[in-house]
């Protein structure tokens, strides 16, 4: 199960809540949250308290405490286009994969070719063959049971049907190498065992905000279902995250863990929540290198 980065050893800024009347005029409630010893240190810290009209700190279970401060607000300094929250957390998420798409098999896989590397070294298709060689050996073994030689001595061999298998004059260019070959039986192994899935875990990077109806929604439409660079979904995380701890070591894990990889964006899911107010939820799926097609997935962001 991936790593979910959730909360901090120092105060978070959980929401801001905006009103307006005719004798104060605006008001905001800061709601931070941390470890009680926290609140107890910065109630009466000028950073957090500096200016406000009402202070409240409350004690929570799990050493827990909440530090609530309300400020009068000119009219000119609401921003009434900013977030309310904003939490970056990394999520598992379960997916089946086939077999045959797994890491240990890549050296079977052909990357993307040229038009002139293709006249020189055209695509093989090994894990197809591989895959249509098992298929075919288990339509004879099916049609010899079915014939009533349950029995026979059929046995499988890889270079029976996949001509790139085995070269023994050194005549075929494209025959596989010692590791394709060891790769190549392994797989073959495995399908022919009926492991033709295995289930994995994929790392997730979900923002979750909650905004003012004022707040401009179709921004989180932006460049969905779309490859992001690792550096493109980096400098989005730090241009948008409020500092805090928590949002720190987020950034630290993708600068340093998920190198050579790409986040697939995923179309936001937006709600309506109270106070006319909504909450935008928006996901990134970890992406390994030539695991979706850049056809149809298009790359977006700074290498």
């Amino acid at each position: 199960m991936s790593v979910i980065l959730k909360g901090s050893n120092t105060l978070s800024l959980e929401s801001v809540t905006r009103t307006w009347t005719e004798a104060t005029g605006w008001e905001s409630t800061f709601r931070y949250k941390g470890p009680w010893t926290e609140v107890e240190s910065n109630k009466t810290n000028a950073v957090y308290v500096g200016d406000a009209t009402s202070i409240e700190a409350r004690q929570e279970k799990g050493g827990l405490g909440v530090l609530e401060v309300t400020k009068l607000t000119s009219g000119s300094a609401v921003d009434l286009f900013a977030e309310d929250t904003d939490v970056w957390t990394f999520q598992p998420m379960k997916v089946q994969k086939n077999v045959w798409e797994h890491e240990y098999f890549d050296d079977l896989d052909e990357d993307d070719k040229t038009v002139a590397e293709y006249t020189t070294s055209p695509y093989i298709g090994y894990k197809y063959r591989i895959r249509t060689a098992v298929d075919a050996y288990l339509s004879k073994l099916q049609a010899n049971i079915e014939g009533g030689n349950a029995a026979d001595a059929t046995v499988f061999d890889l270079g029976a049907y996949v001509d790139e298998f085995d070269d023994p004059n050194g005549n075929n260019p494209n025959a596989m190498s010692a590791n394709q070959k060891k790769l190549a039986i392994s797989l073959a192994r495995l399908l022919l065992s009926g492991k033709d899935t295995y289930e994995t875990s994929k790392y997730v990077i979900r923002n979750t905000k909650i905004v003012p109806a004022t707040y401009t929604l179709p921004v989180v439409h932006d460049n969905v279902e779309k490859q992001w660079t690792n550096s493109e979904l980096y400098a989005h995380v730090l241009d948008n995250a409020e500092p805090s701890l928590t949002k720190y070591a987020l950034l630290g894990e993708i600068d340093t863990v998920f190198g050579n990889t790409y986040w697939l964006k995923e179309a936001p899911v937006i709600n309506e929540v109270r106070g006319g107010r909504f909450e935008l939820v928006q996901e990134w799926v970890n992406m390994k290198r030539l695991e979706l097609d850049s056809l149809l997935f298009n790359y977006f962001g700074r290498a």
